[in-house]
């Protein structure tokens, strides 16, 4: 396994729990207070959609980083792949700025390394050569490396 292949995995794991998180907080959980700047403890009607509505990127965030990595397989041409996964990044550096800067402190210290973690780890993603992959032989031992350009 690769370093990026890794970073792909960690983040598509953070991802998958924010995503939990605000569904739970779409749900009317009494978690609102980490979230969207922490000013309400049950989210009001608008904010509850808003969660349920932010759970759709992460979870495409966290496809398009395993994609990218060649963890998982997509129907897409990989500039696109790699054009979105430089698009995930941004959004998640600025969201990170954002949870930095909330006025929530418990938002500021649970998603602020969140967001950092998954744009860290989708950075090296993009930076990655996302075709690169191991050959083990049947004993076990990486054999060689074999890259794959398309």
């Amino acid at each position: 396994m690769t370093a990026a292949m890794f970073a792909s995995i960690l983040a598509a794991l953070v991802l998958s729990l924010v995503t939990v998180f605000q569904i739970l907080l779409a749900l009317a959980l009494p978690f609102g207070h980490a979230a969207w700047g922490g000013a309400h403890r049950v989210l009001p009607a608008r904010l509850r959609v808003a969660s349920a509505l932010s759970a759709v990127p992460l979870v495409l965030a966290a496809w398009i980083v395993l994609a990218r990595t060649g963890v998982i397989a997509v129907p897409f041409q990989p500039a696109t792949v790699r054009a979105a996964t430089w698009v995930a990044f941004c959004v998640l550096a600025l969201n990170t700025l954002a949870n930095f800067v909330s006025r929530s402190r418990i938002e500021r210290m649970l998603m602020t390394p969140a967001a950092f973690v998954c744009a860290v780890c989708l950075l090296v993603a993009a930076l990655s050569d996302p075709f690169a992959k191991v050959s083990v032989d049947k004993q076990g031992d990486v054999a060689s490396w074999i890259v794959w350009r398309r």
